[in-house]
C-alpha cells in the first residue's frame, strides 16, 4: 500500500523560520557546537537547523531562549526545541511567548504542553479517556514517604523529568523499604517524585504524525540492557543500543490505533508526538506511559527510522510538520485582542 503524500512547501522562502535548541548555532559561527557531557546534541541540533535550509526556508537561528522575545514581526515561525533550562518547566516557555506574541510555533498551545509535560497529570487524563495506565503516586519535595496505594514492584522517576532523566537502574525496586531511598534521593534535589506500579515487558514507542486528520508512522522498540528492559538516562543519551522496529500483533495495533484517536480528538491538533508505552509481548496487555510533543527527530529515533519504513526522508517529515503547524495556527489568533 502507498503511504500517503506529506505537505512541502511552494515557496520556501517567503517563510521566515527562528530555530531554537541548546545547541543551535548562534550567529556568526553556524558549525557544530562543542556539547561536553551531552552526548550527540550538538551534531543533531546542527542537522536539524541544516535541513531545514536544505528544504530552501529562510533559517535564523539561536540558542538563547529571549531570541524568541525579540522574533515578532520579524520571523514567520519559531521551531523551538529549547526545552532543556534552569527552570520549571521549561518546555512552556517559548510556546508562551510565542503565544504573547501572536506568533506561529512548533508543537502544540502551551496548555496542552503543560499537560504533555506532567508525567502524573496526563496519566489522570489518559485515564479519564479510557486509556489503560499504571497507577501512580506523587511525593513532593518535604512529603511524608508512606507507601502508595498500590503493590510493588515499583518505578520511581521526576514527575517532569525530560528524556529519562535521573533514572537509573535503582529507580526499579520490588518493594517500598527498596524505593523508600530513591524517592528521598529525588526530594532532596528539589524534585516531585511520581511513583508508578512498574509494568513487566518491553518499552515501545508509536510516534504520530498529523495528516487527515492524523496518520501512525509503526512500532519502534528502545533497546534496553537493563533489568526489566528500563530505559535509563544514559541509555537515552548515548543511544548506544538503538531502536527497532517490531510487529506488535493486530490486536495491539488496533487498540493503540484506538488509543491515538481518543488522544488526538481530546488535545489535537497537535504538530506531532509520540505515545510511550510499557507492553508485555507475552500476554498482549499495554499501559500507556507518557505522551512526548516536540519529541526526537534524528534519523535514528523513531520518527526517522519509522518514517524510513514508509517511505519518508527526515527531510520531508521536517517538511510536512512546519506546513501543517504553518496551516494550523494560520488565522487561530485572530479573535485575539490585547487586553490593558
Amino acid at each position: 500500500m502507498r503511504s500517503p503524500p506529506l505537505l512541502w512547501p511552494a515557496a520556501p522562502r517567503s517563510t521566515r523560520i527562528l530555530f531554537l535548541a541548546r545547541f543551535a548555532p548562534d550567529d556568526p559561527i553556524y558549525a557544530v557546537k562543542p556539547e561536553g557531557i551531552a552526548s550527540g546534541y550538538a551534531e543533531y541540533h546542527f542537522r536539524l537547523f541544516e535541513a531545514l535550509q536544505s528544504i530552501g526556508y529562510s533559517v535564523a537561528s539561536s540558542s538563547k531562549p529571549y531570541a524568541a522575545l525579540v522574533a515578532g514581526g520579524n520571523v514567520d515561525f519559531v521551531f523551538s526545541l529549547l526545552n532543556r533550562m534552569k527552570l520549571r518547566n521549561p518546555e512552556l516557555l517559548v510556546p508562551s511567548i510565542c503565544t504573547y506574541l501572536r506568533l506561529p510555533c512548533l508543537g502544540a498551545p502551551p496548555n496542552i504542553r503543560a499537560l504533555a509535560e506532567d508525567k502524573y497529570l496526563s496519566k489522570l487524563a489518559f485515564a479519564a479517556l479510557g486509556l489503560p495506565v499504571a497507577p501512580g503516586r506523587v511525593y513532593l519535595p518535604g512529603g511524608t514517604l508512606e507507601p502508595p496505594e498500590f503493590a510493588g514492584p515499583y518505578f520511581i522517576k521526576d514527575r517532569f523529568g525530560a528524556a529519562s532523566e535521573g533514572v537509573t537502574e535503582a529507580s526499579l525496586q520490588d518493594d517500598w523499604q527498596g524505593a523508600v531511598p530513591v524517592v528521598a534521593g529525588l526530594q532532596a534535589g528539589g524534585k516531585e517524585v511520581l511513583v508508578e506500579r512498574f509494568c513487566p515487558g518491553i518499552d515501545i514507542t508509536v510516534p504520530v504524525l498529523p495528516h487527515s486528520p492524523y496518520l501512525v508512522l509503526g512500532h519502534v522498540a528502545p533497546r534496553s540492557d537493563k533489568v526489566g528492559g528500563i530505559l535509563t538516562a544514559d541509555l537515552k543519551t548515548d543511544d548506544r543500543l538503538g531502536n527497532e522496529m517490531i510487529d506488535v500483533g493486530a490486536a495491539t495495533a488496533a487498540a493503540i490505533e484506538d488509543d491515538v484517536r481518543k488522544v488526538w480528538a481530546a488535545l489535537g491538533p497537535i504538530d506531532y508526538f509520540r505515545l510511550d508505552y510499557r507492553w508485555n509481548p507475552a500476554t498482549g496487555q499495554r499501559f500507556l506511559i507518557e505522551m512526548n510533543i516536540c519529541c526526537y527527530l534524528g534519523v535514528r529515533g523513531a520518527f526517522g527510522m519509522a518514517g524510513e519504513r514508509l517511505g519518508y526522508s527526515r527531510t520531508q517529515l521536517l517538511a510536512h510538520v512546519v506546513e501543517y503547524s504553518l496551516a494550523r495556527q494560520r488565522g487561530a489568533q485572530a479573535h485575539t485582542s490585547w487586553v490593558i
